[in-house]
């Protein structure tokens, strides 16, 4: 049995997200179910310990998934390489953006695999809403790009790190500061999170925006360059906040 801790993160960013009736849904139910993999007893351990880095009520969330599985059937289920091309996209991201990796740094960094395994792998991880590829004429793969919620799921199990809980952080900081404008590198540098950090975080964040607030200037460090806090905004992240207290 595990001792829920004082807050859960997931359940309150589930919840709010749901509150907040973006598109959320099917992946935050995904990201809750977590990580089905080939091999359950490793993923188990690592899950485990994901639980205890990142202050899950395991028990409560195990009980709140039965009963969104039937109603949902939501499934992610990744394959051996799957999980390995992943793993590797996670780990290698320098800023926690959606960039693209090029088939061919994919084919010298993974050894032994061959273009068709690489395929294989990069379709499950488009079919499942983590990533996205794209073919030219005679390369039927030519480029890999992770997106967000890869991020989500996986910067727990790789880094260590939780985007869960940074983007309660942020939101917190955000409600006590109530600028009318959050700015990405103003809030990063008051935090102390180098952009591999924030990004994830504020990724989370920015499906409780409005589109039209969102800052998309272009720029090479930042998911958005910030966006406008309007009392919409700051009603969810009132939300998100206070679900994740007792």
């Amino acid at each position: 049995m595990i001792t829920p801790p004082k807050e859960n993160i997931d359940r309150a960013l589930l919840r709010a997200f749901l509150e907040a009736g973006t598109q959320f849904f099917p992946v935050a139910a995904a990201l809750a179910r977590l990580y089905q993999t080939t091999h359950p007893s490793e993923f188990q351990r690592e899950l485990e310990q994901w639980r205890t880095d990142v202050s899950d009520a395991a028990n409560k969330l195990e009980v709140r998934l039965d009963a969104l599985e039937q109603a949902h059937h939501p499934t992610l289920s990744l394959s051996d390489d799957a999980d390995t091309l992943a793993r590797w996209l996670v780990a290698n991201s320098e800023g926690g953006l959606e960039r693209f990796v090029d088939a061919d740094t994919l084919l010298v960094a993974l050894p032994g695999w061959a273009s068709r395994r690489l395929q294989d792998a990069a379709a499950e991880l488009k079919l499942a809403g983590l990533a996205t590829t794209s073919a030219t004429l005679g390369h039927p793969l030519r480029l890999v790009t992770p997106k967000a919620m890869l991020f989500v799921l996986l910067d727990p199990i790789v880094l260590g790190s939780s985007p869960q809980s940074d983007a309660v952080q942020l939101a917190r900081l955000i409600l006590e500061l109530d600028p009318p404008l959050v700015s990405s590198k103003e809030f990063a540098e008051s935090l102390g999170w180098e952009p591999r950090r924030f990004n994830p975080a504020l990724s989370l964040l920015l499906t409780l925006v409005p589109d039209a607030q969102i800052r998309k200037v272009l720029q090479p460090t930042w998911v958005a360059a910030g966006f406008i806090v309007s009392a919409e905004t700051r009603v969810k992240l009132s939300r998100l906040v206070s679900s994740t207290q007792d």
